[in-house]
């Protein structure tokens, strides 16, 4: 079975609060998440242990990025197609268009 555009096939955790993702096309982009790990709540030890930030990993199942906890976020907002429930869009960078 082949990865949809939006499934997550890799996850490298970047300085601060950016992650690199990969997904099914190829498409290659970089998404700051310091603002959505803000509410605190499951976010909090994510945002305050940097250990805990990259600890994330790909949850192939799902194709999307999970952290201990079982916390974890939908790829199509990581992608970019819908928005955080905050409404905020996440800023990022394509490092390579699929």
């Amino acid at each position: 079975m082949n990865p949809s555009r939006t499934t997550i096939t890799q996850v490298e955790p970047l300085e601060g609060h950016w992650l690199r993702l990969t997904f099914g096309d190829g498409a290659v982009h970089e998404v700051d998440l310091a603002d959505l790990l803000l509410v605190g709540g499951v976010f909090g030890a994510i945002r305050d242990d940097r250990d805990v930030f990259k600890a994330v990993t790909v949850d192939r199942e799902f194709g999307s990025i999970v952290w201990p906890g079982d916390v974890d976020l939908d790829p199509d907002v990581l992608r970019g197609d819908q928005p955080p429930a905050s409404g905020a869009a996440l800023p990022r960078r394509v490092v390579q268009p699929a």
